[in-house]
């Protein structure tokens, strides 16, 4: 780990890195060591009778993720930016301008905040605008879509990320309907979590709620640190525009611990933690969405899912002198020899149990699933195989069966046929590539859990690895040509 003081806090100040998280800013100032405010999740309810018994005003979102289902370690990286939000490079909106604004608006805050809060905007800017130093002209060659610039310092907004595993169970306990004057800590808004998941490099995180905050950002509206049926980020002002505005089933803002392999990381002070469930902004590559694609159809998700669930833990800890830039001292190390800092987990295969049209269904959402459906001869296929997030699984022949990621041994000239079930459903494909990275032949996208694909080719000398172009770092197995 990183402290505060180490190269880490040099890279996250200087690439405004992880900025992005105005959705999880609250508890800026919250109590600093405040005791728990309930249960050892942080639960608390003011709004219960003499008896202890909740009061009917108010609603409650419970959402959970079972261990086994798709679990995403988002990592740093670029954000493509929408005209309708950010405007155009002629005529940029939601920049540097806005930012100056929100910091004008801050310096009247009372004290501490008049200069804790400044600050803290000038350290992280993306909590509330895309200032054009880090913008950049998206090339012919990456052009995708609408999209004319993207943003280029790293944030947690990034399209990258890696499969590897979680469970969670929150209930977001919405007891007020707007953000009331106070410290930040004094609302009745509640949250109960429990969240376990692992990084890229197999360290072991739980994150420890202590209590729901309102944060003190200028612009921001949290519905007391707890917001249920209601839309964030993009043009909303309240989190950052750098995330795509969604419908948002339950969302929390708060402060709280980080454990790291089973110790304390967050020693020197809680970080911010926010939660939010929300209709889904991940496509079938796992891109983030700009604003002008929403809403996404289920079979234009990664999973199929008109809801996921993101968790984030922001570089940012309440003192007594208000909110201050701090990485959170995670254990992944980055390429550049950096640990990230900071954590935004996504569960994409989670249960929506009560809550907000916690029953509704996407328009033809039933009669799509019963017809991409597929079958295939198995019989007539030279290999089979099984497509997972977390690996291709031999089925067939003998010698591939049961091994991940299987090497092919192949015959230059010969053709093949190679059937593979989804087995996850998640978004998949079967693609080709030669010894330099580049593409010789892919699939269609199949998301659909027991769908099957055909895919037919003939074998040459280029062929080098064969893999899946949504998750291109775990499934991948090496082609051998004779």
């Amino acid at each position: 780990m990183t402290d505060k003081n180490g190269s880490n806090g040099r890279l996250t100040r200087r690439s405004l890195l992880a900025a992005g998280s105005a959705t999880a800013v609250g508890a800026f100032v919250g109590r600093v060591g405040a005791e728990s405010t309930g249960s050892a999740s942080g639960t608390r309810n003011d709004n219960a009778d003499e008896n202890g018994t909740a009061s009917d005003s108010g609603r409650d979102v419970t959402v959970r993720q079972e261990p086994g289902n798709a679990f995403y370690w988002v990592l740093p990286g670029e954000r493509r930016l929408s005209p309708q939000v950010f405007g155009t490079p002629e005529n940029p909106r939601r920049g540097s301008a806005l930012l100056e604004s929100r910091i004008e608006q801050a310096k009247g805050m009372p004290e501490p905040l008049d200069e804790a809060v400044p600050q803290l905007l000038q350290d992280l800017p993306p909590l509330v605008a895309a200032p054009e130093a880090g913008r950049e002209p998206i090339g012919d060659s990456e052009s995708d879509g609408i999209a004319q610039e993207k943003f280029t310092e790293p944030t947690l907004y990034s399209d990258n990320a890696e499969v590897t595993s979680g469970s969670f169970e929150i209930t977001y306990q919405d007891r007020q309907p707007y953000d009331l004057p106070g410290e930040p800590g004094d609302t009745t808004d509640s949250v109960d979590l429990d969240a376990q998941f692992t990084d890229p490099a197999g360290n072991e995180y739980e994150i420890e709620h202590d209590h729901v905050v309102q944060p003190p950002i200028p612009g921001y509206e949290t519905g007391g640190g707890v917001l249920s049926g209601g839309w964030l980020h993009g043009i909303t002002g309240t989190g950052s525009p750098l995330l795509t505005e969604v419908y948002t089933y339950g969302a929390s803002w708060g402060v709280g611990n980080v454990r790291v392999n089973g110790e304390v990381a967050t020693e020197d002070g809680f970080r911010v933690i926010h939660f939010m469930t929300t209709q889904t902004v991940r496509d079938e590559r796992y891109r983030m969405a700009l604003d002008e694609e929403m809403p996404l159809a289920p079979d234009e998700t990664i999973a199929g899912r008109i809801h996921h669930t993101h968790g984030v833990v922001l570089p940012i800890r309440p003192t007594p002198d208000g909110p201050v830039f701090d990485p959170v001292p995670t254990a992944m190390e980055l390429p550049n020899g950096e640990t990230q800092p900071f954590i935004h987990a996504m569960w994409e295969q989670e249960e929506l149990v009560e809550g907000p049209f916690d029953e509704w269904e996407f328009p033809g959402q039933e009669d799509e699933e019963a017809s991409n459906a597929e079958e295939s001869a198995d019989g007539d296929a030279d290999f089979q195989l099984a497509g997972t997030a977390s690996a291709w699984q031999g089925v067939a022949p003998d010698a591939i069966a049961d091994t991940e990621n299987p090497t092919l041994q192949l015959e230059a000239g010969t053709e093949y046929v190679l059937v593979w079930e989804n087995a996850d459903g998640l978004q998949h494909n079967f693609a080709i590539e030669d010894e330099n990275g580049d593409e010789l032949q892919a699939s269609e996208l199949v998301g659909d859990e027991g769908a099957t694909q055909t895919v037919t080719f003939t074998a040459t000398e280029e062929m080098a690895e064969y893999y899946c172009q949504v998750h291109p770092q775990s499934m991948r197995g090496a082609i051998e040509i004779g």
